[in-house]
């Protein structure tokens, strides 16, 4: 069933830029994270034993979360990558890099 994971997957950050505007007025700031292939239960029942240095550790996504949660981001995908950065600060396509 990870297809489906997948596509609410996709539909949470459509979901999420939306709300972020409508609520903008209301002083709430929605921001989704989007973490990279990590290394939790639910990814080992369905992709198997992988090497633990292609994964993340779910403890920089949280870390990650948290920062964004103290930030005044709004409407933002904040990408979470193997590779140390946080962010896509892509201009117009609604990324933000964080520093960890």
């Amino acid at each position: 069933m990870y297809g489906v994971y997948s596509s609410c997957k996709a539909a949470i950050v459509n979901l999420g830029q939306a709300l972020s505007e409508e609520l903008r007025s209301d002083g709430i700031n929605i921001n989704i994270i989007n973490p990279q292939r990590t290394a939790t239960p639910m990814r080992y029942k369905n992709f198997g034993n992988e090497p633990k240095h292609s994964l993340l550790d779910p403890r920089i996504v949280a870390l990650s979360t948290l920062h964004t949660l103290l930030s005044d981001l709004n409407g933002q995908i904040v990408d979470v990558r193997l590779d140390g950065e946080v962010g896509g600060g892509v201009p117009g396509n609604n990324q933000d890099t964080l520093s960890l």
